[in-house]
């Protein structure tokens, strides 16, 4: 097929450099770890801040609500995106993304144990404050970076997902070297001769813990300072250039050069078949879905899930599952992209193991199999295979919208579908937890189901 008006750069014709396109991939990593390693950081030091806030257990229903207002922000880019038009950049919003982050995260390491009195009664304002600004930016963030991906090659995509996977690890990591998460003992109190719990004293301070997640997003803003102010990108030939109207890097184009042909140039063409409007609704639709039952609800169910099969349950399962999303974005190197069928297999296969988390979740203190090995094994299992599972068929639903779909805006929905699952599954939990009080959780050291 001729494409006489086709222009090609000259740059085109060069390889990128391996230790440039090395170095991109890991600078992308590193850019990606600001998206939510702060607010995952306030969920695993919870057990440490409770003991110091005035609002005691009360205080995660609480940031479970702020960060749920903070999604209204999302739909605000959005609709700036769809105003402004091409005028529209999300590289300013990466920049203030990142910058506050820092600042908001710093604060909650300097100010997480102040209070205020209000209406009479002491209140963590200033950790509700900076948990509020980090939901707002880490909820936009699903948004603008992903659309900040459309501008690189299909393949750094996977750089973008296992950066973002890793903002659940590196926290948890730090947490256990600080000694948060082990096992609770129960202490005999012999004035009542009842078991009380004793949580261990941890290594270092929660303020040295959020010291060390502001420094890992600095260096996620000199990642991304590097990304643009450099020649890094262009060495490594990492930008996603249209050439034809096909925004689609699955066109690969191979320029077939004839030294007997001085001025012209043929270009052959391999055009799978582009992704129909019905084949992006269903993929986006399964994005909602998958993303309410993920990141919505099951956040709020593990105690309710796990507590009724031992502490060493929940203890291990606070370890595997960070590691669980990871891991699908290693296979995902392997395996990048999966066909429609299949993603809604997968997605099928996932929201099952998660209602069976639900019913268990719901019959908490005394489900089936409580107080068993067997039933803890199971339940472990059942976590982490939820978050690979959905985790996988969310990064391969990504990379199939980048690489089939037309329209460059694709990451950017893609992202936003994210968020409005988010809310989607959250809000109801919350109701469901905080107002009916649908759940009842099984407290430390106390005898159940006998």
């Amino acid at each position: 097929m001729e494409h006489s008006n086709l222009a090609i750069p000259i740059s085109s014709k060069k390889k990128p450099i391996k230790w440039a396109e090395d170095l991109c991939y890991t600078l992308i990593i590193i850019f990606n770890l600001s998206t939510w390693i702060d607010i995952n950081s306030v969920w695993i030091e919870l057990p440490l801040i409770v003991n110091s806030a005035p609002e005691r257990w009360t205080l995660p229903s609480i940031l479970s609500l702020v960060i749920s207002l903070a999604n209204i922000f999302p739909l605000i880019v959005a609709i700036l995106r769809w105003k402004l038009g091409k005028y529209y950049s999300e590289i300013p919003f990466i920049y203030i993304i990142i910058i506050v982050g820092i600042i908001a995260c710093c604060s909650i390491a300097l100010f997480w144990n102040h209070t205020t009195y209000i209406d009479g009664k002491e209140r963590s304002v200033a950790l509700l404050t900076a948990v509020f600004s980090l939901a707002i930016l880490d909820c936009t963030s699903s948004l603008v970076f992903c659309d900040y991906m459309r501008r690189l090659k299909a393949k750094y995509l996977h750089a973008m997902f296992f950066g973002e996977s890793l903002t659940g690890t590196l926290p948890t990591l730090i947490a256990l070297a600080q000694g948060v998460g082990g096992e609770i003992q129960c202490i005999k109190n012999n004035s009542t001769s009842s078991f009380e719990p004793v949580y261990s004293e941890a290594r270092f301070s929660v303020s040295i813990f959020f010291f060390l997640v502001t420094g890992i997003i600095i260096l996620s803003l000199l990642a991304f300072m590097t990304l643009r102010w450099t020649s890094i990108i262009k060495l490594a030939k990492a930008n996603d250039e249209i050439y034809l109207e096909i925004n689609n890097e699955a066109n690969e184009m191979f320029i077939i050069t004839n030294e007997n042909i001085s001025k012209s140039k043929k270009i052959s063409l391999s055009t799978p078949n582009s992704m129909t409007k019905k084949q992006y609704f269903i993929l986006q639709s399964f994005n909602v879905i998958n993303s309410a039952i993920l990141y919505g609800c099951l956040p709020t169910l593990i105690t309710y899930a796990l507590l009724p099969y031992g502490q060493k349950a929940f203890y291990y399962c606070s370890i595997l599952f960070p590691m669980s999303y990871p891991l699908s974005a290693l296979y995902g190197f392997v395996r990048p992209t999966l066909s429609t069928f299949w993603i809604i297999i997968c997605s099928i296969f996932g929201c099952l193991i998660c209602f069976f988390i639900f019913i268990i979740a719901f019959q908490s203190p005394c489900p089936i199999w409580a107080d068993t090995l067997h039933g803890g094994i199971i339940m472990i299992i059942a976590w982490f295979f939820s978050s690979f599972v959905l985790a996988y068929v969310r990064i391969a639903t990504g990379n199939r919208i980048k690489l089939t779909w037309r329209k460059e805006n694709g990451l950017f929905y893609f992202g936003l579908c994210i968020q409005i699952g988010i809310i989607v599954g959250a809000l109801p939990m919350y109701l469901a937890v905080n107002v009916y009080r649908l759940f009842q959780d099984r407290q430390p050291c106390i005898t159940y189901c006998l």
